[in-house]
């Protein structure tokens, strides 16, 4: 039996967005990985920032993004305010490194529709979930984890760990 190991996670992305845009500053850099991108091109899609670049620590610049070394690469985060208030005002991990919260495409569905699944509270008004889906070996994907908002895992019918809750 192959053993899968989940991977760390974004807690440090979810604290900083949340906390810069409780601060009302106009955009943020956080250190680049795959999961950072990832989730950042989820809450672009859902409209709760206004961009996503890549750049150095100086600001954003992608063109010169392939030269820097790898700890000097930043994503830069364009986030929004609106009448005063933050757009993204929660952002809070669900699964944590002592309760992971993995969850079937029938649970993620009870979520989504607000109702409580494997100890969690389902999504109220203006939430989405956005979940880590496994390998998948019949698409090909394998030693991969594809990151999604709730409704587009549930719609391809996958599960995954829950990772993080925004509003």
């Amino acid at each position: 039996m192959m053993t899968r190991t989940l991977g760390p996670l974004p807690a440090n992305l979810c604290a900083h967005l949340q906390n810069t845009s409780r601060g009302f500053q106009a955009k943020t850099s956080v250190p680049f990985s795959n999961s950072s991108l990832a989730i950042s091109s989820i809450l672009l899609r859902s409209g709760l920032i206004s961009n996503v670049s890549l750049g150095s620590p100086a600001g954003p610049d992608p063109t010169s993004f392939n030269s820097l070394p790898i700890p000097a690469r930043k994503l830069w985060i364009g986030l929004k305010h609106r009448n005063g208030q933050p757009v993204l005002r929660r952002m809070g991990l669900v699964s944590k490194p002592s309760f992971r919260v993995v969850v079937d495409r029938d649970e993620l569905g009870r979520l989504l529709v607000g109702k409580r699944a494997r100890n969690v509270a389902g999504v109220g008004m203006g939430e989405i979930l956005i979940v880590r889906t496994q390998e998948d070996v019949k698409s090909g994907r394998i030693g991969t984890n594809r990151y999604l908002e709730g409704w587009e895992a549930w719609r391809a019918g996958l599960g995954g760990e829950v990772i993080c809750r925004v509003g």
